[in-house]
């Protein structure tokens, strides 16, 4: 007899094999000046750095912690980045974004040539 089990994939986490895929969501000045930030795994929360200027769609590998494999190994949870911009801003935060779009040289429609 042959059992096939679907494991159905929830809001948080996609199941790739025995990788667990996640999104983490970060802030532009997290991405561009690198922190260290704590994410929930299956069964623990997991400390990762984030170095700096990670792109949004970049991908982070945390190697033994995505879903038992059956042989007594387990998967990689791998964190898919994405940027996140706030929609509302306070008047010190948009004088901050002006200063910053004024003095920045930094355009991506140049640096993705």
């Amino acid at each position: 007899m042959l059992i096939r089990i679907k494991i159905a994939n929830d809001k948080k986490f996609r199941l790739d094999g025995c990788h667990l895929r996640t999104n983490l969501y970060l802030t532009p000045w997290e991405a561009a000046l690198s922190t260290k930030v704590t994410v929930n795994g299956i069964n623990e929360d997991v400390s990762v750095y984030i170095p700096q200027g990670i792109q949004s769609g970049d991908t982070i590998k945390i190697e033994g912690k995505g879903y038992k494999d059956g042989k007594g190994g387990r998967g990689d949870l791998i964190l898919e980045t994405k940027i996140m911009v706030p929609k509302r801003l306070n008047e010190r935060e948009k004088k901050l974004f002006s200063e910053l779009n004024h003095i920045s040289k930094f355009n991506p429609r140049m640096s993705a040539i």
